[in-house]
């Protein structure tokens, strides 16, 4: 079996180790990846940036020449053009030579990711406008904050990653301004969660101006100079900048293949086994949108985790293993400066959204025994009006705070209630929790 996976990062990377630990040199694979750069923890490049992690290479999981030691080579600054699924070919250009070369599959994985949208006036090239999505990106930011001269530094996109990096950007004492279009700082979560993660950054010395467009960047001999923003009334302000970094959300790596079902931000339409609409072709990771288990609708959730085990479930696929199950919850979790958040399953906002008919209910509780430690976390559970099955929840504050977030996806997980939560049998030590957990707490005070 000839099998081409596109994208050498974390979905590819992990369906080519799995194929090939199940099947061995049953299965030829060769992997085509558009960059230089292979199996990297792209999660971890904010914390690059801030110097917490020293080294880029630190980020990379295995190299192409350890990958190619195992059989599983990789054509890095290859770039696959098209596909023809109906010939079973990919169009493959050399980015080096310019040369192209069309191969031929039986099986076609396409992990080709997802890349920062450059919309106006983003989609100009200037010395000092960045965008990170890989270690090499993460390299030329650091470098430019090291530079003395470098004091002001706009962030566009309050996600996840703007946010992290806005703190990586702190550590270097800059002046920071984080400009986001929606109205509150991590659109993803509850507006009391966002409210809390905005309070944080102004407290840690970060401008935060929420409501607002860049519609120019001001620029000389090639250098950005400030960064122009519109607020939502109509008025005009000019940011000072000396470095912009251009965070406002990523676009799906697809326009190369033409056949398969995409959904509405291009991303391909996958079910539990990651097959596309098209035989014989799978998708995984950034470029993929597989449905919920919590709504059961499609729900794009560009995370290194699903990626991971989204490739894994190919491999096994292909290999004619049946895989281990995977249900898409929707966990993510974000450390800022000295506040926690982690969400897991839908938020309020979506359920309304979706229109289920659900009920919210948040709690103030203890991370610790109260005798033991003062830090304090926020716990708000979303669960089914009639069946009180839990459809989500948010933690956030101080102390240990993602594990609770990780009980309540696995909750979800299991189709637990509210009651049936209330009483699970966790572990208790005063260093850990009280003796009833604040996870506990909130379920059971769910009315």
């Amino acid at each position: 079996m000839k099998v081409v996976i596109i994208g050498a990062v974390a979905a590819g990377m992990s369906a080519a180790s799995k194929l090939k630990r199940n099947l061995k040199d049953q299965a030829e694979i060769t992997v085509y990846e558009k960059g230089g750069e292979v199996s990297y923890g792209a999660c971890g490049i904010p914390f690059y940036i801030s110097g917490r992690i020293r080294d880029g290479k630190d980020l990379t999981a295995r190299t192409a020449e350890e990958f190619a030691e195992i059989g599983i080579p990789i054509r890095t600054f290859h770039e696959v053009l098209s596909v023809d699924t109906d010939r079973k070919t990919v169009l493959v250009r050399n980015l080096k030579t310019g040369e192209e070369f069309t191969d031929t599959y039986d099986r076609l994985v396409i992990g080709s990711g997802a890349a920062v949208r450059r919309f106006p006036p983003f989609d100009k090239a200037c010395e000092n406008l960045f965008e990170i999505r890989n270690v090499a990106d993460g390299t030329r930011v650091r470098k430019a904050l090291e530079k003395e001269s470098a004091c002001h530094v706009v962030i566009v996109g309050a996600g996840f990653i703007g946010l992290e990096v806005a703190e990586a950007c702190r550590s270097w004492k800059k002046k920071v301004t984080v400009v986001e279009l929606a109205d509150q700082v991590l659109p993803a979560f509850d507006r009391e969660v966002g409210q809390a993660l905005r309070e944080e950054l102004e407290r840690n010395g970060v401008e935060v101006r929420t409501g607002c467009r860049v519609t120019e960047l001001k620029s000389e001999n090639g250098r950005i100079t400030a960064a122009v923003i519109e607020t939502e009334d109509g008025r005009t302000q000019e940011l000072p900048a000396d470095i912009v970094i251009n965070s406002a959300g990523i676009a799906p790596v697809t326009g190369f293949i033409q056949t398969a079902e995409k959904a509405k931000n291009g991303a391909i339409l996958v079910n539990e086994r990651m097959e596309t609409s098209v035989p014989d072709v799978y998708a995984a990771g950034d470029c993929s949108v597989m449905r919920s288990a919590v709504t059961g609708e499609y729900t794009y959730a560009p995370l290194g985790t699903n990626a991971n085990k989204q490739g894994r479930i190919i491999g096994d696929v292909l290999a004619g293993i049946e895989p281990k199950p995977f249900k898409l919850i929707g966990s993510s979790a974000l450390r800022l400066f000295g506040l926690d958040a982690a969400k897991v399953g839908v938020s309020e906002r979506e359920a309304a959204a979706a229109g289920m008919d659900y009920k919210a209910h948040t709690i103030t509780g203890n991370s610790y025994a109260s005798y033991y430690g003062t830090e304090k976390l926020n716990i708000k559970v979303i669960y089914d009006r009639a069946t009180r099955k839990i459809l989500g929840a948010e933690a956030w504050g101080q102390g240990t705070v993602v594990p609770r977030a990780n009980y309540y996806a696995i909750a979800i997980s299991a189709g637990l209630t509210v009651d049936e939560m209330g009483f699970m049998d966790l572990c208790y030590s005063p260093p850990f929790s009280g003796v009833w957990d604040a996870a506990l707490i909130a379920s059971n005070t769910a009315k």
